[in-house]
């Protein structure tokens, strides 16, 4: 306000009526292009957010779904472990066999290839390695062999459980009470 008085006794009131317009019109665009750039910067922080909260759906979705498929492979690939360890002690299993082909081994191949991609290498290089091993132990008849490749099959094993451990974190996963 001191400035305006001042500028009255040094100019004329026309021109200070022009410089106070001209004050006055800089401070509408000022805050005219801020509100603008202000509006432009919270769309493009709520299109980032949006695209990460789909990445994210999206993320926990593969997870999941390899989770199952793992998970689902690894057991099929037990079950035919555990069938054929019966069929070697004189049980009949039915639906394990036919032609000489091992039915349910045949369906774990053709699903570790189909899915390798949401497996990952990781995955696909032990489960792929166990079937591998459950069609050796079909075909083994040396009892010495039987014996290394069960051992060999519990190694696996057990790197499958620490492969699971350290992707899917589920020995982290706890639920505290108050």
């Amino acid at each position: 306000m001191d400035s305006i008085l001042n500028w009255l006794t040094k100019y004329s009131p026309p021109i200070v009526l022009l410089i106070a317009f001209f004050a006055v019109l800089i401070f509408l665009f000022k805050n005219i292009i801020e509100k603008a750039i202000s509006a432009q910067f919270d769309q493009y922080k709520k299109e980032v957010d949006l695209r990460l909260q789909r990445r994210s759906n999206f993320e926990e979705r593969v997870l999941l779904d390899r989770y199952i498929l793992v998970r689902d492979i690894q057991a099929r690939i037990g079950r035919v472990m555990t069938d054929l360890n019966r069929t070697k002690s004189g049980t009949k299993v039915e639906g394990l066999m036919r032609d000489g082909d091992i039915v349910p081994l045949t369906e774990v191949f053709e699903l570790l290839a189909n899915n390798r991609y949401l497996l990952t290498e990781r995955f696909h290089k032990i489960l792929n390695a166990g079937a591998q091993l459950a069609m050796k132990y079909a075909n083994a008849r040396d009892p010495e062999a039987i014996q290394n490749i069960q051992s060999e099959y519990l190694g696996l094993l057990d790197s499958f459980h620490q492969s699971m451990h350290e992707v899917f974190g589920i020995d982290k996963i706890t639920w505290k009470t108050r």
